[in-house]
């Protein structure tokens, strides 16, 4: 079910639309690494495996427009599955993440893929391959494959440097806006 932006409308609100984004991908790719960074502007080399799900909310602005994004973090791990899916529910993006030094994570961004489809529909999604400061085993060539067969845009991340971290999400802004707004 999704929600009409006036739904949230309150007079003390500072944003003009709110929408959901789903960050979903391998156990230990980094996206919690990945989002602190972008929501909170600094790295933890030491986080704790997510369990189930967490979010974080961050404002962008977009087109003279302050678009209220709910970012959630979700659980990679396989036991996590049947309640995962449930909190895919109502989100208007997903950034797919993968680690550049794990090339089995970046094999099950297909599943991710189709583990988002199956639940929102077809959304906006970019995808990421983050630890972009370390050495990477997925070549530019599957990665740039992989962008091609499933007409999906690519950005390569370092949460710990934080090189990139806004990029997925300000890629989305638009996106989301236009089918919202």
């Amino acid at each position: 079910m999704t929600s009409h932006p006036s739904e949230y409308h309150s007079e003390k609100r500072d944003y003009s639309y709110r929408a959901k984004i789903v960050v979903v991908g391998d156990a230990a790719v980094g996206k919690t690494s990945l989002i602190v960074r972008f929501v909170k502007g600094v790295f933890n080399p030491s986080y704790i495996i997510t369990l189930g799900v967490n979010f974080f909310v961050q404002d962008i602005n977009v087109r003279n427009t302050t678009l209220r994004f709910t970012v959630w973090d979700t659980a990679g791990q396989e036991r996590f599955g049947p309640v995962r899916k449930k909190y895919y529910l109502g989100a208007r993006g997903a950034v797919l993440v993968f680690d550049l030094t794990n090339t089995e994570s970046f094999e099950r961004l297909n599943f991710w893929m189709n583990e988002v489809k199956q639940a929102c529909g077809d959304i906006p999604m970019v995808f990421v391959g983050n630890k972009a400061d370390l050495h990477s085993a997925v070549t530019a060539e599957q990665i740039q494959d992989f962008a091609t067969a499933n007409e999906i845009t690519y950005v390569e991340t370092s949460a710990k440097t934080g090189m990139n971290v806004v990029k997925p999400f300000f890629f989305l802004a638009p996106l989301i806006l236009e089918s919202i707004a």
